[in-house]
Order: C-alpha cells, then sequence, then structure tokens
C-alpha cells in the first residue's frame, strides 16, 4: 500500500524544474486589483530555473504579471502568476513562472 505521502513510481509530477528550499530578498511590483500600483518586499520561500513561491500581503490573480527585482544583484525578470494558496498571517504563497528564461536571476553577482 503506498502511504498519502509517497508517490507511485508512475505518477508523474506537473513541475518542470527541481525547487530549491533558500531564501532570496526580492522586491514584487505590479499593479493591484483595482489598477492601483504596489510594491512589497518578500524573500523566496523556494525558488527553481523558471519561477519562484513566495509570501505577498498584497492580493493577486493567477495570470497576472508581476516583476520580480532580485536585491541581492539588482537582475530584474517579468513573471506570471501561476498558482495562489491559502492566507496565512495575512499572506497568500503565490507561486510566479518567469515570462522568459533568466539563467542569471538567482545567481549572486
Amino acid at each position: 500500500m503506498i502511504g498519502a505521502n509517497v508517490r507511485a513510481p508512475d505518477d508523474s509530477d506537473r513541475r518542470r524544474d527541481l525547487r530549491h528550499a533558500h531564501s532570496v530578498p526580492l522586491l514584487v511590483y505590479g499593479s493591484d486589483a483595482e489598477k492601483q500600483p504596489f510594491h512589497e518586499q518578500t524573500d523566496t520561500i523556494n525558488a527553481h530555473a523558471n519561477g519562484c513561491l513566495i509570501a505577498l500581503e498584497t492580493a493577486v490573480s493567477c495570470g497576472q504579471r508581476l516583476f520580480l527585482t532580485n536585491t541581492r544583484n539588482q537582475a530584474e525578470q517579468e513573471c506570471r502568476v501561476v498558482h495562489i494558496g491559502k492566507r496565512v498571517a495575512g499572506k497568500a504563497h503565490v507561486g510566479v513562472a518567469f515570462i522568459a528564461p533568466a539563467p542569471e536571476f538567482w545567481r549572486l553577482s
């Protein structure tokens, strides 16, 4: 019997890349539901080559375009919201995917 946390060998994973649990400081900016500009500082919960998971206080919607700035190296990247999780302590876990490949975005220098 396969337990709830164990995947069957033929169960495919929809994710394209491995996630790495590390914290990278980001500045997120875009427009809120009322089309008002916002910016919010946050840290990644996990990251991968094509995007990341972040916690945001600002309400966003799936498909919405956002811009990220990696404050360690000042790299900027356009992305879109692909997942919105439940709100905990006033913040939602938001999955974003890069619009275009960004191999340098996570690099320190």
